[in-house]
């Protein structure tokens, strides 16, 4: 396996990099590993590389998202919207890809508060151009279960519960003990409705945003991580991107006590309605470029799996749930109950 300091040899022996690079333009290398090992190169003037090497149980990941992004070089239409497969090493399981240079994912853009209108329109045209693509011709490729693993947790599997922290035990836990949710997730795991290809990770940290052309402002989207990409279900996307900007508002709201965790909504760094012409720019360019969008109230049944999701993952580095954590298992209870109404209401958004 690579390790952080050889990045920049191998790069260099590849010929992807110039030894000016390194000395003049500000080479950075950053470990952004997650489920393989990720380092990300980036110059001052040049493109931005990413490095991605599996281990011996994700091997197949890096062999698919390759063949991924190959079939979407050929889609005129989506050129400068994904990354560019410059070298693949099946021996050593490893995968370089070109990006822009200067993006900046989305959870960092965001992180001042601002909501910007033209990315979130962008990325909604981009998806729906996505979704017309088809899903066949590129080998094995992810489940459903993969993507959204919280419609396991009435009956989940035993390596997904071994591998789980005491915090992320407790949030399982606490919705095995709701009937009723139990009922909707077994409800939505039934429903198999997988009639597109999908990204399948659209969290913000896969969405980058880009300048377009010589502008210096990035009002482009650029998405990475291919690795779940495949046959699925396009209100999965969707919904994935509701919840992002959901989960943002919980978490800019300062709450003080779990058995209270709404009593200080105003207070929000992040109020949602600051967030809505952007989320309103994505959802009404996604539909006037998508020839069958998905109906809004199952996007946000699957906007709320997605906060199941998220809740549990991020309390995998906790010993015990935070507050938001609690109030994001509630959020996603409410908005299974009602998600027409959630649409309207937290959202902003009708039909």
């Amino acid at each position: 396996m690579l390790g952080h300091s050889q990045i920049a040899h191998y790069l260099l022996s590849l010929g992807l990099l110039k030894p000016r690079a390194v000395v003049e333009d500000g080479l950075t290398v950053v470990d952004a590993s997650r489920r393989n090992c990720v380092f990300i190169a980036t110059t001052r003037s040049g493109p931005t590389y990413v490095v991605k090497q599996a281990g011996p149980r994700s091997a197949l990941t890096l062999k698919h998202e390759a063949a991924v992004l190959r079939m979407l070089a050929d889609a005129p239409e989506l050129a400068g919207q994904v990354p560019a497969v410059v070298h693949e090493d099946h021996d050593m399981a490893l995968l370089v890809l070109r990006s822009p240079g200067g993006g900046r994912d989305w959870r960092e853009h965001h992180k001042a508060g601002r909501f910007p209108v033209a990315p979130a329109r962008a990325l909604g045209r981009d998806l729906a151009t996505l979704h017309r693509h088809s899903p066949d011709g590129i080998g094995d490729q992810p489940a459903d279960g993969e993507r959204m693993w919280a419609l396991q947790f009435d009956e989940p599997p035993l390596e997904l519960i071994r591998d789980l922290s005491a915090g992320a035990q407790d949030l399982v836990a606490r919705l095995q003990a709701n009937a009723p949710m139990m009922d909707r997730l077994t409800e939505l795991r039934e429903h198999d409705h997988q009639d597109v290809f999908v990204h399948g990770d659209l969290r913000w940290d896969n969405c980058l945003a880009i300048a377009a052309g010589g502008s210096g402002r990035r009002t482009q989207t650029l998405l990475i991580d291919w690795e779940l990409a495949g046959r699925g279900e396009a209100a999965l996307d969707v919904g994935t991107v509701f919840a992002e900007y959901l989960s943002a508002w919980v978490g800019s709201i300062p709450i003080v006590e779990v058995a209270t965790p709404g009593r200080l909504l105003s207070l929000a760094r992040y109020p949602l309605r600051r967030m809505q012409p952007a989320i309103d720019a994505f959802w009404s360019a996604y539909r006037a470029t998508s020839p069958a969008p998905p109906a809004l109230g199952r996007v946000l049944e699957l906007a709320a799996v997605r906060l199941l999701n998220t809740a549990v993952e991020r309390a995998q580095v906790l010993a015990a749930p935070s507050a938001h954590l609690v109030m994001l298992l509630q959020l996603a209870e409410n908005v299974l109950r009602e998600p027409e109404t959630a649409a309207h209401t937290l959202l902003g958004l009708r039909g």
